[in-house]
C-alpha cells in the first residue's frame, strides 16, 4: 500500500516552508544602462551583473557568467541567450526573480540539496552531477506554473491495473513493436504525476535446456508506449544480466504526465529479430515483468512504486511476470488466405456466341470469387492457376485467351495449342499486395471462338475452377516472405459452372417453384405435388421447342431431385403462355419462339416414393430443354434437336420428406 499519510505530511510541510522562504522579488541597487553586456565585457557593470546572477564578482564576463545570465533570463521569462541587453536591463532595474542557493524549490529542498551530491562549484549556476545548474533543478519557482508542468503538489499513483488483453503473447520473427504487456496507471485526485522510468525484467528460466537464454537471440529492442505514443525505448544489448540469468533495465520515460484523477494506458512492446533460430523457438518460454515505476509529483518529490504493481505483472521472484513466447512469423500473424466462390458466379447456362469465321465473343464470364486475408500480415500474391475444362476437341479451340481480374487489375494468358479438353492456366507475375483484413473480388473471363463444326460445335461448353489442386500451386507469401501453407494458410475453393455456347439457343429461367407433400390418409405422405413456372427466351434467332409426343409436347425432361431408386416423377402437365403451338400434323406439334420473345411454361407433377421406402427427402428438377433451329418433321427434329442440359442447378423445386 502507498504510504499516503506520510507522503502527504511531508509535502504539505515542505510547501509551507517553501512559501515562507522561497522566491523574493527584489530590485537591484544598481541601475543598468547600455551598452549591452556579453562575453568579453569588463568593468563595474559586469561586476554588478555577476552579483545579480550569483557568480563570483570579478568584473570579467566569461562563459560562467553567460550561463548564469541565461539561467536568470529563463527564470524571468526572457530569451535565455546569455546576452544582457536592453530587455534584461529593464527587468533587472524593475525587479527580477532571484533564487538563492539556500532558497527552497517546490519539492521542499534547497537548490543545493537538489544535487545528488555536492555541486562542482558554488552559487546557483554551479553544475550538479546531472549536468543541470542548481537553479534549473528547481524546474519552476515556488507557487508558479508553466506549460507542461504538473498541477498540484501531492499527486501519487492511486492504482495500477493489468490490461488482460495482453497475456501469453506470441512474437513472430521480424515483427516490430509487438505488445506483450499492458497496464493502466491512475493518478490520485491530489495532483498530476509524471512517470520518469520503468524497470523491466525478461526471464527465460522456464526455457528448455536446448533453447538459448540470451535475450539478444530473440529481441533487438524494447519500447514503452503511453497510448499510441512511444515514450521510452532501450536496446536489449544494454540490458543487464544477473547471476540467475535474469535480464533487467531501467528505461527512462518522457512526456508521460498522468493528470489528477485520470487514467492512462501503458504498453511494453518488443522488436523481434528476423532470423530466430528454429531450435530456440520450438519450446521457449519467457516472462516479462515490472520491478518498479518511478514518478514525480508537482512538488518535485520522486517516488519509486512497487507495492501497487499487480501480481500478474509484478516481478519479485524468478518466473514472475507475464508469459510470452517466440514463434515463426507465420505462426504469429496467423495468416489465412480464404478463397470463396462469388454469389454472382453464373449458374450453369447458355451464352450466345458468334459464328462468323474469325469472329470472337469477348470476355464471357466463367467464374467470380473472393480472396480474403485473415490475420495481421499482408499477403503478396504472385501466381494463381485455374483449371479450364471443355467437351470440345481442344480448350484452345474454344477459348484462345483467358483473363483474371482482381481488385480492378486485369491479367491475361493464352491457351496452349493442342492442349486437349483440360488446361491449367497460371496467371503469374501478378506482384499484388493483399492487405490484412480485406477482401478482394476476382473474375475469370474468356474470349470465345466462333462456332464451327471441326473443333467447336453448338452446345459445347467451358468451365473454370480454382479447386484444391490448383490452390496448392498458388504463390502467396506473408510479409516476411514465407510461402503460405496450403490447407492451413490457404483454404477454400471457387468452382465455376458449365457455360454452354450456342449461336441460337434458349435462355431458361426459374420464375417460381413449390412442392407440397400430399395428404394420403395416413400418418406419412408418400407423394408430393411439385410445381415450377419457367421462362424460356429465344436468343440469337428463332428456336423450336420440339415435343415428339402427340399428346403432351414434352420438350422439357424432368427427374427426381434426391430420393432413392424407387422415387419417380409421374402425372405431369405442361401449360404454356406467350406463344401458340404449331401443329403440322398428328404427333408433330412444336412451339415457335422468335428471337427476343419469351414463352412461359407451368409444370405440375407428382413426385412419388414407392411403398416400403424409408423417410427420405424428395424433390423435382428439370434436366433438359429439347430445342431445334428449324421446324422440321418429328423424325428429323428427334435426330437433330439440341439438348440444353445445363439446368440441374437452375430448375429445382426444393424437397419434402416422403415416408411410405
Amino acid at each position: 500500500m502507498l504510504n499516503f499519510f506520510k507522503t502527504k505530511a511531508f509535502k504539505i510541510g515542505s510547501l509551507v516552508v517553501a512559501l515562507a522562504l522561497g522566491v523574493m522579488l527584489t530590485a537591484s541597487a544598481y541601475t543598468f544602462t547600455s551598452p549591452t553586456l556579453k562575453v568579453g565585457s569588463k568593468g563595474a557593470a559586469v561586476m554588478e551583473l555577476q552579483k545579480l546572477v550569483g557568480v563570483t564578482a570579478d568584473g570579467s564576463f566569461g562563459p560562467m557568467t553567460k550561463a548564469a545570465v541565461a539561467t536568470w533570463q529563463a527564470a524571468n521569462g526572457l530569451t535565455a541567450d546569455g546576452v544582457f541587453g536592453a530587455m534584461s536591463m529593464a527587468k533587472a532595474n524593475g525587479g527580477s526573480t532571484v533564487i538563492g542557493t539556500g532558497d527552497l524549490c517546490p519539492n521542499g529542498n534547497t537548490l543545493a540539496s537538489n544535487c545528488a551530491t555536492a555541486p562542482s562549484g558554488s552559487g546557483n549556476v554551479a553544475l550538479c552531477p546531472n549536468g543541470m545548474t542548481l537553479s534549473s533543478n528547481c524546474m519552476t519557482a515556488p507557487g508558479t506554473s508553466t506549460s507542461g508542468t504538473l498541477t498540484g503538489l501531492s499527486g501519487e499513483i492511486a492504482d495500477i491495473n493489468q490490461l488482460a488483453t495482453y497475456s501469453n503473447e506470441e512474437v513472430g520473427a521480424g515483427q516490430k513493436e509487438v505488445k506483450v504487456m499492458g497496464f493502466d496507471v491512475q493518478a490520485s485526485k491530489d495532483g498530476d504525476i509524471k512517470l520518469n522510468s520503468i524497470k523491466l525484467t525478461f526471464d527465460s528460466s522456464a526455457n528448455d535446456s536446448g533453447d538459448s537464454d540470451r535475450l539478444t537471440d530473440y529481441v533487438s529492442n524494447v519500447t514503452v508506449w503511453m497510448g499510441s505514443t512511444k515514450v521510452g525505448s532501450a536496446s536489449t544489448a544494454d540490458f543487464t544480466k544477473d547471476a540467475t540469468g535474469i535480464y533487467s533495465k531501467t528505461i527512462a520515460l518522457d512526456n508521460t504526465i498522468v493528470k489528477a484523477d485520470m487514467t492512462e494506458k501503458f504498453y511494453v512492446a518488443v522488436d523481434s529479430i528476423s532470423n530466430l533460430d528454429s531450435g530456440d523457438i520450438d519450446s521457449d518460454s519467457w516472462t516479462v515483468g515490472i520491478v518498479n515505476i518511478r514518478y514525480v509529483d508537482g512538488a518535485g518529490v520522486t517516488t519509486t512504486e512497487t507495492s501497487a504493481i499487480p501480481t500478474a505483472i509484478d516481478y519479485d521472484y524468478v518466473g514472475d511476470g507475464l508469459a510470452m513466447s517466440f514463434v515463426s512469423f507465420s505462426a504469429a500473424v496467423d495468416t489465412e488466405l480464404k478463397i470463396t466462390v462469388g454469389s454472382d458466379t453464373p449458374l450453369a447456362g447458355v451464352s450466345k456466341v458468334k459464328t462468323a469465321s474469325g469472329a470472337q465473343t469477348s470476355k464471357v464470364v466463367l467464374l467470380t470469387g473472393k480472396m480474403t486475408v485473415d490475420g495481421t500480415s499482408n499477403v503478396w500474391l504472385d501466381e494463381v492457376p485455374f483449371l479450364f475444362t471443355t467437351n470440345a476437341t481442344d480448350v484452345e479451340q474454344v477459348a484462345p485467351t483467358v483473363y483474371f481480374t482482381i481488385d480492378g487489375t486485369e491479367y491475361s494468358e493464352s491457351m496452349t495449342a493442342s492442349s486437349g479438353i483440360t488446361e491449367t492456366i497460371t496467371f503469374d507475375n501478378l506482384d499484388k499486395t493483399l492487405t490484412a483484413g480485406k477482401s478482394y473480388t476476382f473474375t475469370v473471363t474468356a474470349d470465345i471462338e466462333d462456332i464451327e463444326t471441326t473443333y467447336f460445335d453448338e452446345g459445347d461448353y467451358l468451365k473454370a475452377e480454382l479447386d484444391a489442386t490448383r490452390r496448392a500451386l498458388i504463390v502467396a507469401e506473408n510479409a516476411e516472405g514465407d510461402q503460405l501453407t496450403d490447407g492451413t494458410e490457404m483454404t477454400g475453393t471457387a468452382m465455376g459452372n458449365i457455360q454452354y455456347f450456342y449461336s441460337v439457343a434458349p435462355k431458361v429461367e426459374l420464375v417460381s417453384k413449390s412442392i407440397v407433400a400430399n395428404d394420403n390418409g395416413s400418418s406419412a405422405s408418400t407423394s408430393a405435388t411439385a410445381k415450377m413456372k419457367i421462362a424460356i427466351t429465344a436468343q440469337g434467332g428463332t428456336i423450336y421447342l420440339n415435343g415428339d409426343d402427340a399428346t403432351s409436347n414434352e420438350f422439357i425432361t424432368l427427374a427426381v431431385d434426391g430420393g432413392d431408386a424407387s422415387s419417380s416423377v409421374s402425372s405431369y402437365t405442361f401449360t404454356t403462355s406467350g406463344t401458340t403451338v404449331t401443329n403440322s400434323g398428328a404427333g408433330e406439334e412444336y412451339y415457335t419462339i422468335n428471337d427476343g420473345e419469351t414463352m412461359y411454361v407451368d409444370i405440375e407433377a407428382v413426385v412419388v416414393e414407392a411403398a416400403g421406402s424409408s423417410a427420405i427427402l424428395v424433390g423435382m428438377k428439370g434436366t433438359a430443354v429439347l430445342f431445334g433451329t428449324a421446324s422440321t418433321s418429328v423424325a428429323t427434329r428427334a435426330a437433330s434437336s439440341l439438348s440444353f442440359t445445363a439446368l440441374t442447378d437452375v430448375l429445382k423445386t426444393g424437397k419434402v420428406t416422403l415416408d411410405s
